[in-house]
């Protein structure tokens, strides 16, 4: 996990606490500024954690490789993985090959990788629902019913 995020985390675990007592007993403009300064930066890390624990270590088998020409685009998809619910932000291209995943901007700053998932190693579940190497992906039904075009 990279120190930045790391370094998020603590300060909302030690820094969060602290100023709460000192909202509290003060009522100091300073102290909520802070507050809610620290309270911002410590969901950023958490968010970035799981991002980091979660969606990479599914995406590193399967690296990023570039769509075929004939390959359907379409920008800020819902994905989940797991527990991890990416809404709107995953870039998507659709080829015979791979399920391309790019995630949004704003997702790749906190440390999301992109990945090129064959359809081989994906097995159906439903129409937008794949099992990848004991992790469930649900997607939008235009592109996971690739994986199995008559499977609900």
């Amino acid at each position: 996990m990279k120190p930045l995020v790391l370094a998020l985390i603590l300060l909302e675990i030690i820094g969060f606490p602290l100023l709460l007592v000192w909202v509290i007993k003060t009522e100091d403009p300073i102290a909520v500024s802070l507050l809610v300064l620290v309270s911002l930066l410590g969901s950023l890390g958490i968010a970035a954690g799981c991002i980091v624990g979660m969606w990479n270590p599914v995406m590193k088998p399967w690296p990023p490789c570039e769509p075929a020409p004939e390959a359907v685009h379409r920008n800020f998809q819902s994905f989940k993985l797991g527990l991890l619910n990416l809404g709107w932000s995953v870039h998507v291209s659709v080829d015979q090959s791979h399920l391309h995943l790019r995630p949004a901007r704003l997702i790749r700053w906190m440390g999301a990788a992109s990945g090129s998932i064959p359809w081989n190693v994906m097995r159906p579940v439903s129409s937008t629902m794949v099992n990848i190497a004991n992790h469930t992906l649900i997607g939008p039904r235009w592109c996971m019913e690739l994986a199995a075009p008559n499977t609900d």
